[in-house]
């Protein structure tokens, strides 16, 4: 028991300093072994070189055999994968990402297990044996970097690795208990529903064409000109409802096209816009040290994007002949993805909660077992003031959001309850950057209104809903994406079409899809989908509280 404790916190160790890479000579000096004191049995080390061979050759050497003979076949292959998995990204975005705020937190986590001489914070030496491993022929890995660390031997700091793989444990189980209690409730919903299961193919394109249009307008908070696209659709017979599409942090335009344009297909008009600095070219600026890091105050801007979007089309629909009386800017969807997703959510009525931010965030230095990582994110929120809170257009009547983030932090319970519009959030089991329970789950329980649904893809990541982009900014590795987004799509299409129908066009039948039996129709391996639209607190709580 005491080898597999101490093998299953190095292993994370080492899994925590993948997920931080995923953000020149070689060094005179490179690190021989991994030193770690586990009382009362005193000091331990593993041999770097060790580690190298098992990883080049699956070999495991005597002094290894300590530490991995307690591991299934299995487990040895998982751990060597990991050691040789290889991120393709240059030094210089890593460089630059590891000297930003977000990275600089993350790098300090890390240190704090990672050590080194004299149990120093190792983020230093951390953050140049990942730069170097990403400028050698090798490669960024795992390995490389325990290579490349620049002192002779890695101090680890075994009690914050045990806790960190505790934390990330109790995370995984915890997760997985929430969503068995929400299939529980999706039969259940099942079970107790009379309505008819629809047999329309949602996912179909709709009947109208239609024409893209490229134009710009202006933030005058940011002093800038923020570009955009609008899908008009053709030969509607009223003004069509209008939805706008917020991309997540470093994200583009292209993210969603397949959901532009089949919306725009079903007679909506679709508007998206690339938000400055957080967008994929302001992002790749700043990584190639060109560009600075997001203004403190985005979180204000971001949802002041999207008003001065709708304004700027009000004066189009006023000013322009192909778009007079063709917009219907008073009946807006909003769509978000990610921080997107806090972007829609804070225009549609959520109001930031500065007493939750302040206590998450006003802190020295964050708990180095967190691993919400969207909470860096969330924390710039800090910077905001009082006469920030309120972002609602009333001109918004519902909101479509995907893989959110926000709830935990920024909204947290008193924010959520302001939402007074239809929402609809849709959740992935395997999200990373995100976590389900508390970014997505929680905050859907929040929310007081009635007309609310939650979509749930337990197998998802983060990543499962989105458009391979080639102006993508990091190649995002296959084991985060996991599968193939294209069988989540089909989705997104399907309940979107059924949720703006049924609050924008105001066609009641509609609702019939927005339930959890046409959800179990659609749904199909290997990304299975539920639906639910009554989850409490209270549920969620107690099956947060079942023990193993």
């Amino acid at each position: 028991m005491f080898r597999n404790r101490v093998f299953l916190a190095i292993a994370v160790v080492l899994a925590i300093a993948l997920g931080s890479a995923i953000f020149k000579p070689s060094p005179a000096i490179s690190a021989e072994k991994v030193s770690f004191w586990y009382p009362p049995f005193g000091q331990f080390t593993i041999p770097i070189p060790d580690l190298e061979t098992f990883a080049k050759s699956g070999k495991i050497t005597k002094r290894l055999a300590f530490y991995l003979d307690h591991l299934s076949p299995s487990q040895q292959v998982e751990l060597r994968q990991a050691l040789n998995t290889r991120y393709d990204i240059s030094p210089i975005v890593v460089s630059q990402f590891t000297y930003s705020p977000i990275g600089l937190v993350l790098m300090k986590r890390l240190g704090r297990i990672l050590q080194g001489d004299g149990y120093q914070n190792g983020l230093s030496a951390l953050r140049a044996a990942i730069i170097l491993s990403a400028a050698s022929p090798e490669g960024l890995t795992p390995i490389n970097v325990l290579r490349r660390f620049p002192l002779p031997t890695i101090e680890l700091d075994l009690n914050l690795g045990l806790a960190a793989y505790s934390e990330i444990s109790l995370l995984w189980y915890r997760k997985e208990m929430a969503i068995a209690a929400l299939q529980k409730q999706s039969e259940h919903e099942i079970k107790s529903t009379k309505i008819p299961v629809p047999t329309d193919e949602m996912d179909s394109q709709g009947a109208y064409s239609w024409l893209k249009r490229e134009f710009a307008f202006q933030n005058p908070e940011r002093g800038m000109t923020i570009n955009a696209t609008l899908y008009n659709p053709q030969g509607t017979t009223k003004p069509a409802p209008v939805i706008v599409i917020s991309h997540g942090f470093a994200s583009n335009r292209d993210t969603f096209i397949y959901l532009s344009q089949h919306l725009v297909s079903h007679g909506y008009a679709v508007a998206v816009l690339e938000h400055p600095e957080t967008g994929s070219k302001d992002f790749v600026a700043f990584l190639n040290g060109f560009g600075k890091t997001p203004n403190p105050r985005d979180h204000y801007l971001r949802p002041r994007d999207l008003k001065y979007l709708l304004d700027d089309l009000e004066r189009q629909s006023q000013t322009l002949p192909d778009l007079r009386d063709r917009l219907d800017l008073q009946n807006v969807g909003l769509i978000g993805h990610s921080l997107g997703g806090y972007t829609v959510l804070a225009l549609g009525g959520a109001r930031l909660n500065f007493a939750s931010i302040k206590a998450s965030c006003d802190i020295p230095e964050p708990d180095v077992n967190s691993f919400n990582l969207s909470k860096l994110i969330q924390c710039q929120a800090i910077n905001l003031q009082p006469q920030d809170v309120d972002l609602q257009d009333p001109r918004v009547k519902a909101i479509f959001t995907l893989n959110p983030i926000g709830g935990s932090t920024m909204f947290n319970r008193e924010g959520m309850r302001s939402l007074n519009v239809p929402v609809m959030i849709f959740a992935s089991g395997d999200d990373m950057i995100a976590p389900t329970v508390t970014e997505q789950l929680f905050p859907f329980t929040w929310i007081n209104g009635a007309e609310k649904y939650l979509a749930i893809v337990s197998k998802g990541t983060h990543f499962s809903f989105l458009e391979k982009s080639d102006r993508g900014v990091l190649t995002i590795p296959s084991s985060l994406i996991g599968v193939d987004p294209s069988f989540a799509h089909p989705y997104v299409k399907s309940l979107s079409i059924a949720f703006f129908k049924t609050y924008l066009a105001r066609q009641s039948t509609f609702q019939a899809y927005l339930t959890a039996t046409y959800a179990k129709t659609i749904s199909r391996d290997p990304l299975p989908l539920n639906l639910v639209t009554s989850f409490s607190e209270q549920q969620l709580v107690e099956a947060l509280s079942i023990q193993p």
